[in-house]
Order: C-alpha cells, then sequence, then structure tokens
C-alpha cells in the first residue's frame, strides 16, 4: 500500500491530496509531474477562446519540426525538434490569442500570472541587482 501524497494548489493555496493535480508532462525515468494548479482551480481558468485559435492557426500555421523558430519574447532561434517546444500563448482573462512562443517564455510568463505589474517588479529586481543594492 502506498503512502498518500499531498500538494499545495497555486491557486487557492489549499493542501489537497495528489491525485486533484492533473499530470502535467513527464521527469526523469518517466516519473508524472502534475500541474500546479488543482483540477478545481484549473477549470476556472480562461480557456483559449478556439474560434480565434483556428484562425489565427489558419493564418500563422505553427513551424513544423525541422523548421527553424525566432522567439519573439526571447529573441532565440532554434530549429524546432518537439512538438511542445513552441505553444499558441493566450491570455488567460479573456481567451485572446497573443501568438507562437517558445515553450520557456510561454511558461514564464504563465508563472508570472499574466500580471504586468509582476513583470515590471521581476525587471526592477534584475536592474537593481536584487537585494545587493537595497
Amino acid at each position: 500500500m502506498s503512502e498518500q501524497q499531498f500538494k499545495v494548489c497555486k491557486t487557492c493555496k489549499v493542501e489537497k491530496n495528489i491525485e486533484n493535480f492533473a499530470p502535467n508532462q513527464y521527469g526523469k525515468n518517466n516519473r508524472v509531474l502534475r500541474r500546479p494548479v488543482c483540477r478545481e482551480c484549473y477549470s476556472q481558468k480562461t480557456k483559449i477562446n478556439p474560434t480565434q485559435k483556428k484562425e489565427f492557426e489558419k493564418s500563422f500555421p505553427r513551424p513544423q519540426i525541422g523548421e527553424k523558430f525566432h522567439c519573439p519574447v526571447c529573441l532565440k532561434m532554434f530549429i524546432r525538434e518537439h512538438s511542445n517546444d513552441v505553444v499558441l500563448d493566450h491570455s488567460h482573462t479573456d481567451g485572446s490569442v497573443r501568438g507562437w512562443l517558445c515553450s520557456s517564455c510561454n511558461t514564464s510568463i504563465g508563472k508570472f500570472d499574466d500580471d504586468v505589474e509582476i513583470l515590471k517588479r521581476a525587471i526592477d529586481w534584475i536592474s537593481n541587482g536584487g537585494t545587493k543594492k537595497r
């Protein structure tokens, strides 16, 4: 019998059984990594507008595996190797499509909750050398 595992939801801050967090990706040795947000909170997030997504993808198709991609945020250029290395970014406020980003930039923006004020504080933190100059 395995011991129950628990995790705290990033959104509601409630400790819940690990089964309340959907699998998100796989780590080393095929270990299941789970979303940082519980299923209940995740279900309340604004999803990408499906009509807008379809229209965007028709006009601006995702680069194919083996094609070059230039991320408009980090400005890195790379050859696509994986199905999830370029993702369609969208607003979690209204579901509107913003465009293709590398998965790293998309994840970073998501970790800052799409919040411009948090991003400004992060820029200020980096610009001022963190706590060294405070």
